[in-house]
C-alpha cells in the first residue's frame, strides 16, 4: 500500500485505541463494526484475491470510513492525515542553496588568475573522494548484522528534523486531552515509517546538494570567463615542478581522455611557474580541464546516486506494509475472516432478555469476530421434542457452520433433560454438515456467587464440561465467569 492509505489505516487505529481516562471514545463499538460490516460489503466480489491481497483491500476501506466519520466529529484531525510538506520544501532548498553558495564563490584566488592549485577546488574534489570511500565501508558494514543495527546513527538529522516539524504540527491537538492522546498513539506507530522515509530523502538532497556545489563553482568559473581573461600559473614553496607535472596529469586525465588532449610536459610545468605575464592561451583549457573534471568525479556520481535514493524513497513509499502480527491487526483479520462464518444459538429453557443478549454478542465478538453472522433461534423449552421428534429451528435454508446449544451454568445437568437435548442437537437433521457445541451462560451465577466462591464455580464449570464431554459433544464454552 501507499503511504496515504498507510496513514489512513494507522490514523484509525489511533481513533479506536483506548481514550484517555474520563475522556469518551471519539468513535462508539457500533461505528466500527459498521465500518467492518460495509467495508466487506464493498469487497464481496473480492473473494479470489490473495488473502493478504485482500486484508489489505479491507483495511484500506475500513480506514477510510473511520477516518471520515472521525473528521466530521473532530476537523482539526486533517492535520493527521496530510503529509507533511515543509521538510520536504527544506529538503528541496538544500541543493538550491549548495548552487547559490558555489557560484556566488566566484573568486577561485583572484578573478583574473587561475591557480594550477586552486584549493578551493582540490578541496571539493578530496572531500567528495573521501566521502565516496566513507559510503563503500558504511555498505560493507551494514552487510554485516551486528552492525546494521547502529548503521542508521549517522542518518539521524532529518529524523530530528521530522520530529521538530511534527510537534509543531500536532502542538494544536495536543491541547485537546482527547485529540492529544490520540495525536500521540498515530506518531508512535508513524513514526517508524516517515523516519524511513526521511533518511532517504535526506541522503538524496545530499548528494544533489553536492551535485548542486560543484555545478556552481563551474557556473561560475565560465560566467566569470566571459568578462575577465583568466591566465594560468602557480606558485609554492615545497612542491617542485616535477611534483606538480604528476598531480596536473593526474587531474586532467578525464579532460585529456575526453578531448585527446598530450599529457603536461615537465617544460610547460616549468613555464607556469610564478606566474608569467604573457602567459594567456592557458585559461580556457584549465577551466575545462576542471569543468570535467568536476562532472566526472562530483556531479555525475552525486546526481546518479540521488536518483537512487529518490528511486528507493519513491518505491518505498509505494510499498509499505502493515505489522499484521501486533493484536488490533490480528482482530481485524479474524474479524474480517469471521464474515465467512455462521452461527445459529438455541438457547435452552433460558430466555434472551436484552442483557444477555449484550453478553452474547460480546462473546461471539471476542472469541470468533465482529462479522460473525448470528442468528439466535426460539428458545427451546423443556419437554420440547419428545416422542424422538427434533424441535431445533432451522434457522435459513443453508447450514449453519456452528450450532450451538446455549444452557445456564446455573441449572444442574440431568440425563432426561439436557443431557438429551444435547443428544437431540447432534443427532438432528439440521445439525447434518454444521459442528455443534454447547455453551453455558455463565455470568450471572458468578456475579451471584461473588469472588469469595470461584471454586465453587469452577466446579460447576467442570461438572458440565464431564457432562457435554459423555454426551458426545466436547466443544464447550463459557460466557462470563
Amino acid at each position: 500500500m501507499n503511504e496515504q492509505q498507510l496513514r489512513d489505516i494507522l490514523l484509525a487505529k489511533a481513533i479506536e485505541t483506548e481514550p484517555a481516562q474520563g475522556q469518551p471514545a471519539l468513535l462508539d463499538q457500533e461505528q466500527a463494526q459498521a465500518a467492518t460490516e460495509q467495508a466487506l460489503y464493498e469487497l464481496r466480489d473480492q473473494q479470489r484475491l490473495a488473502p493478504s491481497r485482500r486484508l489489505s483491500l479491507l483495511l484500506q476501506r475500513r480506514a477510510e470510513r473511520i477516518v471520515r466519520a472521525a473528521l466530521a466529529m473532530q476537523p482539526q484531525l486533517a492535520a493527521l492525515r496530510q503529509p507533511n510538506r515543509q521538510v520536504h520544501w527544506l529538503y528541496a532548498a538544500l541543493p538550491l542553496l549548495a548552487f547559490l553558495t558555489g557560484f556566488l564563490g566566484d573568486r577561485i584566488g583572484e578573478p583574473h588568475r587561475v591557480d594550477l592549485l586552486a584549493a578551493p577546488l582540490l578541496a571539493i574534489i578530496g572531500w567528495n573522494l573521501l566521502a565516496y570511500a566513507f559510503m563503500l565501508l558504511g555498505g560493507l558494514r551494514r552487510l554485516q548484522p551486528a552492525a546494521a543495527a547502529g548503521a542508521a546513527s549517522a542518518t539521524d538529522a532529518p529524523v530530528a528534523l521530522w520530529r521538530s516539524l511534527w510537534s509543531r504540527r500536532w502542538l494544536p491537538l495536543a491541547q485537546d486531552r482527547q485529540l492529544g492522546t490520540l495525536a500521540r498513539a498515530f506518531r508512535a506507530d508513524w513514526a517508524p515509517y516517515a523516519q524511513a522515509l526521511h533518511r532517504r530523502y535526506w541522503r538524496r538532497s545530499l548528494h544533489w546538494s553536492a551535485a548542486a556545489l560543484a555545478l556552481g563553482v563551474t557556473a561560475s568559473l565560465w560566467t566569470t570567463g566571459l568578462l575577465t581573461e583568466y591566465r594560468i600559473g602557480w606558485e609554492s614553496t615545497l612542491l617542485q615542478p616535477t611534483h606538480l607535472q604528476g598531480l596536473l596529469n593526474a587531474l586532467t586525465w578525464p579532460a585529456r581522455t575526453l578531448l585527446q588532449q598530450p599529457p603536461w610536459t615537465l617544460e610547460q610545468v616549468q613555464a607556469l611557474q610564478a606566474w608569467p605575464s604573457g602567459n594567456r592561451q592557458g585559461g580556457l583549457q584549465w577551466i575545462t580541464a576542471y569543468s570535467i573534471l568536476l562532472a566526472v568525479c562530483v556531479v555525475l556520481p552525486r546526481l546518479l546516486m540521488g536518483l537512487y535514493q529518490e528511486w528507493r524513497a519513491h518505491h518505498q513509499a509505494r510499498h509499505l506494509s502493515l505489522p499484521l502480527q501486533t493484536q488490533y491487526f490480528q482482530k481485524l483479520a479474524r474479524d474480517f475472516a469471521s464474515d465467512a462464518l455462521s452461527i445459529s444459538v438455541q438457547p435452552f429453557d433460558m430466555a434472551i432478555n436484552a442483557a444477555r443478549q449484550q453478553q452474547l454478542r460480546n462473546f461471539i465478538q471476542a472469541q470468533f469476530g465482529s462479522a460473525a453472522h448470528v442468528v439466535v433461534a426460539p428458545t427451546l423449552q423443556y419437554g420440547d421434542g419428545d416422542g424422538g421428534k427434533s424441535a431445533f429451528t432451522a434457522v435459513d435454508d443453508s447450514a449453519p457452520s456452528l450450532r450451538v446449544l446455549l444452557f445456564n451454568l446455573a441449572a444442574t445437568p440431568e440425563r432426561e433433560i439436557q443431557g438429551r437435548a444435547i443428544e437431540q442437537l447432534s443427532q438432528s437433521p439440521q445439525a447434518q454438515g454444521s459442528e455443534c457445541a454447547v455453551w453455558l451462560y455463565a455470568h450471572e451465577l458468578a456475579e451471584r456467587l461473588g469472588d469469595g466462591q470461584h471454586q465453587r464455580l469452577e466446579e460447576r464449570k467442570h461438572l458440565w464440561q464431564g457432562f457435554a464431554e459423555a454426551h458426545g459433544v466436547p466443544n464447550v464454552r463459557f460466557i462470563g465467569g
